[in-house]
């Protein structure tokens, strides 16, 4: 059996009791979590286990490993107190989906032809996305893009995620779904405003594009 992703249940527990299944060294493995695991374009959970730092969280096969600043004071079979850095998570769960509004607004403004040219980040400061252009970035368009993606937002869409199978889906009413493993709020209302930029220059027909939190 692999690590109950608990975090698919319900994103907004930051607070949980879990067992322990396995130690090796400062790697800890419990029999289901809510720190989200770096993929998919989302980084790691931060908190603690025990009242130890979890600096890191991967995921390997069907285990989700967490890090531990150091080795653990407990062991095999041990239920322990759990704690995510909730303001950190909640940052990140607003800012993936507003990658994913952004996507909807690239595409309207830009054209289909503007798509995503890698997976891109999203962490606690940014989400950052690198987009394929065949001509030169219009600024102007781009602040379209802002405005359509805090339009959006203010619209109080409901967000909506589910699994089918092996595969994750993130959905917003008015638009098609999307696959998406990540961890997301229920409602665009709760991301409040963004701002959208270009960053630095990622190469030759691509752009990068990031998305920060207005407050």
């Amino acid at each position: 059996m692999g690590t109950a992703r608990l975090y698919w249940i319900d994103p907004y527990i930051n607070q949980f009791k879990a067992r322990v299944e396995s130690v090796s060294g400062k790697d800890v493995v419990l029999d289901g979590t809510y720190f989200y695991p770096q993929g998919g374009g989302q980084i790691y959970d931060t908190g603690t286990i025990s009242e130890i730092r979890v600096v890191n969280v991967r995921r390997e096969g069907d285990l989700i490993i967490h890090t531990l600043e150091s080795e653990p004071n407990f062991q095999i079979g041990s239920v322990v107190e759990c704690r995510l850095d909730w303001d950190r998570r909640y940052r990140i769960m607003k800012l993936h989906s507003s990658a994913h509004l952004l996507y909807y607004a690239m595409q309207e403004e830009f054209g289909e032809e503007c798509k995503p040219a890698s997976p891109g980040l999203t962490d606690s400061l940014k989400s950052r996305e690198d987009y394929l252009f065949k001509e030169k970035l219009d600024l102007q368009k781009l602040q379209l893009v802002e405005k359509k993606v805090n339009d959006l937002i203010a619209a109080n869409l409901n967000i909506y995620t589910w699994s089918e199978g092996e595969k994750r889906y993130w959905k917003v009413e008015l638009y098609p779904a999307m696959l998406c493993g990540g961890t997301h709020p229920k409602n665009t209302g709760e991301i409040g405003a963004v701002k959208v930029n270009r960053g630095k220059k990622p190469g030759a027909g691509k752009e990068r594009i990031e998305v920060t939190l207005a407050s």
